[in-house]
């Protein structure tokens, strides 16, 4: 049964990333099924194209691999370089102004020991390798 890619990039994307992370935590198809009650192939047929995936449904797989919402996304988008949209500038200006001013950090407190953009760039290196490594090979039976 031949690959039928979504229309919308970014929902292969978000494809791309939960098969990744499924095989990062070492999940197979069939368990993060058995897990959310979904059918036998279910997820089988998400990722080739053949059934349309549901937001609610991406949700769930991300849960069922033990991730939240936000730690699930921060893996298919982690902070970029690029200069956000006039509409994100406009919400974080709106936001900044309703959050009270945090104080300084004491000057005797040593800085983080890792940056965290730093950690994202790494992660998201790696993850593309994976997803590039799963493309070159056909998946395995029973998944």
């Amino acid at each position: 049964m031949p690959k039928k890619p979504p229309e919308d990039p970014e929902i292969q994307r978000i494809l791309d990333v939960a098969q990744t992370l499924l095989r990062v935590l070492d999940l197979s198809n069939r368990e993060i099924e058995r897990r959310l009650g979904f059918s036998p192939s279910y997820l089988t047929r998400v990722f080739t194209g053949y059934v349309e995936v549901k937001l609610e449904h991406v949700l769930s797989i991300a849960r069922a691999m033990g991730l939240s919402p936000a730690e699930f996304f921060s893996f298919a988008y982690p902070e970029s370089a690029e200069l956000p949209s006039e509409a994100a500038k406009a919400i974080r200006g709106r936001l900044a102004k309703l959050q009270p001013a945090r104080p300084a950090s004491p000057p005797s407190q040593p800085p983080p020991a890792v940056n965290e953009q730093e950690i994202h760039r790494i992660i998201d290196a790696r993850l593309k390798k994976l997803v590039e490594a799963a493309t070159e090979r056909p998946a395995a039976s029973g998944e």
